[in-house]
């Protein structure tokens, strides 16, 4: 007898170029997972991203190219299915279904929604989408992502981690109201490693201007690099470890994410060197811009080359994604008619 395969689910919201922060403490997860003998569902999230983005050709721009990203960065079309949210319709259905179980209460305590009220109250003018249904209900949304592929499994950092309990609270009441109907799953953690900003601040991020981006030529890596601030000079460390999350937070302004890169690009004897040069103080700092500028471009150069593949054009990416849609829309079908029964209101038109 076969045993079931774990599903796995990971959800990508299509906002601009992916840069190191996004690679190495999420998209190394995800390849990780991708190996495992596994069903691995991955979408690109183009409804959540409607909290944010408001110009149509930005959103559909961002989704195809954000696929194209995670497939030059490693992303095995082949051994996962990658599919756009917005191509499983029936997603919103569920969504609507759990709407009607989940109390407001529950909903404004999540912390994408509290977050962007304490930005309101601090200033009633600031820019971006204003307060909406669509953000207070992103919890349910989300849970309908996924739990309508019966998820075993979601990988996630702590920033959604409350968004995955809420979905198996949603659940587990939709299943004490109404019978089993819907499958709990899991969350994992992932790796609870920053990256540094290069702006020296604790985290990188577009919203900061602070990254650098995995599509980075080697002129603006270079640049990006060269404009790290390294005036301070190096102070004593208080451990005599060599690994980055002892050395790091003991560095002075941007110079922690230049080691921090450091090692997680170059040889180790590369990396160990400029530590020894660091213990030992001196003016260095030229020389370890160049050698990440080095490891960073030399690290791109092949993510970049298979996102210009000709090949993997819009068209094909298009017909790429439908195809992947087919897949999930049975399993997707099959759970909106449980609850539907469930509930009592019987089968929906579109029944497999």
């Amino acid at each position: 007898m076969s045993t079931k395969r774990e599903v796995i689910l990971s959800g990508i919201r299509p906002t601009g170029r992916l840069h190191y922060g996004n690679y190495f403490c999420a998209i190394t997860h995800i390849l990780r997972l991708q190996e495992q003998d596994a069903q691995c569902y991955y979408f690109v999230a183009d409804y959540h991203a409607l909290t944010t983005i408001t110009d149509r050709r930005e959103i559909y721009r961002d989704t195809l190219n954000m696929l194209r990203t995670y497939v030059a960065c490693g992303l095995d079309p082949i051994r996962s299915t990658i599919y756009r949210q917005s191509d499983l319709p029936c997603t919103a259905e569920l969504a609507l279904l759990l709407g009607m179980i989940t109390n407001i209460g529950h909903l404004e305590r999540g912390t994408t929604y509290k977050d962007k009220m304490l930005k309101l109250e601090a200033d009633p003018r600031a820019e971006g989408n204003p307060l909406s249904y669509g953000l207070l209900g992103y919890p349910v949304l989300m849970a309908a992502d996924i739990l309508i592929v019966r998820a075993d499994v979601v990988p996630v950092g702590d920033d959604q981690r409350q968004h995955v309990e809420m979905a198996c609270d949603i659940a587990e009441k939709f299943n004490s109201r109404f019978g089993e109907a819907l499958h709990v799953p899991r969350a994992v953690g992932r790796e609870a490693m920053r990256l540094p900003g290069l702006d020296g601040s604790s985290k990188m991020g577009k919203s900061d201007n602070n990254t650098l981006d995995l599509l980075d030529n080697p002129q603006t890596v270079l640049q990006k690099i060269k404009g790290v601030e390294t005036s301070t000079d190096p102070r004593p460390l208080e451990t005599e470890s060599n690994e980055p999350d002892a050395i790091v937070p003991q560095m002075p302004g941007g110079v922690g994410v230049l080691y921090r890169l450091l090692h997680l690009l170059a040889p180790q004897d590369v990396y160990l060197d400029f530590v020894g040069q660091y213990r030992a103080g001196g003016k260095f700092y030229g020389k370890l811009k160049a050698a990440v500028a080095e490891h960073v471009s030399k690290f791109n150069a092949p993510v970049i080359e298979r996102y210009n593949n000709p090949a993997f054009n819009d068209d094909y990416i298009e017909d790429f994604l439908r195809e992947n849609a087919k897949k999930v829309t049975p399993v997707a079908l099959e759970t909106v008619e449980r609850c539907r029964e469930a509930i009592g209101i019987g089968h929906s038109l579109y029944r497999a």
